[in-house]
């Protein structure tokens, strides 16, 4: 099949990591055999004007066989909802009509609603090509009061009229429900060749648990709970000196972090790793005993899948996302803004990860991610949904 893919965000010299997840999924439906076009709008206000002289981004390259084409557009009202969504979209309409409009493009496929999705809301009413969306924003979780009636009846449009809706997870599902049940739910893909088991010449004495998460600003600490964590972290370190929280990322509101290990008087039991790369945080994940993120929301979590396709057991938030993959095996799940319960999970993992013959089988929990998430299995679930919406068409 011939994909076109629209994703709200995406990856910058300056920000290589930037919707990472959707670069991913473009990578597995390439591997299966499908040609693969990304199409993007770098949207730039007035706010912004330096950014736009200074452009440097690529308007036409190609990853592993993905052919991305991207431009600048100006927009004086790109600082909040309202103002992007029409630039975009016209930026994205001029893309396809210079690259693609000869070419016998079978679906095209948004990633978030706001405003990939309207993009290929007006592009699938030009060309006659149906559409799908994945959604992944926390905007309907976190900030739906914030959205206008207005735009609220420009989404709903979007979603009502796309050839299926997809959700990362089922709980996510459920708070779109109000705008379509025309829902579908599939996974976050995960590359199990680079996100792997390594083994390891001889047990460590320090157990090291292991966070991951941006902290560019303090309201990222808050959804990520990291404050829950370093409040917990200070019940237990006396007690387990053998062990260790590594944290992992960088941003303007680490020092707030830092500040709280000093506060709680544990900076002697945390490290702080910095910005990480992406082959970084494979390493630190293939090097730790678990990973943990008590996070107030999530659509999905990817970074609890990458840590178990590493085969390592997480402890996870009941919010949504880990809800679905989260389960005996392979790790443990409390309630949000739970810390007593956090408590207890730390201290009953560090014990675990301290037998002999732990619960938490590597392998096992590898298996699962490859069964569940890998490319070929996210993949083939694209592909079945691609072909039921083509043939009826």
């Amino acid at each position: 099949m011939n994909i076109v893919i629209i994703p709200a965000f995406f990856q910058t010299k300056n920000r290589p990591t930037l919707g990472s997840f959707f670069l991913d999924q473009a990578r597995a439906l390439k591997r299966a055999g499908h040609q693969v076009t990304i199409l993007y709008c770098d949207t730039y206000s007035v706010k912004c004007a330096k950014e736009w002289l200074i452009y440097e981004e690529e308007t036409a390259s190609q990853t592993e066989g993905i052919q991305i084409f991207r431009e600048k557009c100006f927009c004086p009202l790109k600082h909040g909802m309202e103002g992007y969504k029409e630039a975009f979209a016209k930026g994205i309409e001029q893309l396809w009509d210079r690259h693609l409009k000869n070419q016998s493009i079978d679906i095209i496929h948004a990633h978030c609603c706001v405003w990939a999705g309207y993009a290929a809301m007006k592009l699938s009413e030009k060309v006659k090509i149906p559409y799908v969306i994945t959604e992944h924003a926390t905007l309907f979780q976190l900030h739906k009061d914030e959205i206008s009636s207005a735009n609220n009846e420009v989404i709903k449009a979007v979603f009502q009229k796309a050839n299926k809706v997809i959700c990362v997870s089922r709980a996510f599902g459920k708070l779109l429900e109000e705008y379509t049940d025309n829902i579908e739910v599939i996974g976050n893909v995960i590359d199990c060749e680079r996100f792997r088991i390594i083994e390891q010449e001889k047990k460590r004495s320090e157990i090291g648990l292991l966070t991951v998460c941006y902290m560019e600003e303090e309201a990222q600490l808050y959804k990520k709970g990291m404050d829950i964590l370093i409040r917990a972290w200070a019940k237990i370190t006396s007690k387990y000196p053998h062990a260790r929280l590594i944290i992992g990322g960088g941003g303007k509101a680490l020092e707030k972090v830092v500040e709280w290990t000093r506060e709680y008087q544990v900076a002697d039991s945390v490290e702080f790793l910095g910005a990480l790369d992406r082959e970084q945080v494979v390493e630190q994940m293939q090097q730790c005993d678990c990973f943990v993120l008590p996070s107030r929301y999530e659509t999905f979590g990817v970074v609890y899948i990458e840590a178990m396709a590493c085969g390592k057991p997480v402890i996870a938030v009941a919010n949504g996302g880990p809800d679905d993959f989260v389960h005996d095996f392979n790790g443990l799940l409390i309630q949000p803004e739970q810390e007593e319960e956090l408590v207890q999970a730390l201290e009953k993992m560090i014990t675990a990860i301290g037998q002999q013959d732990s619960l938490y089988k590597p392998k096992r929990i590898a298996d699962y991610v490859e069964e569940k998430f890998s490319y070929s299995a996210i993949a083939e679930q694209l592909e079945n949904l691609y072909k039921d919406i083509v043939s009826v068409g």
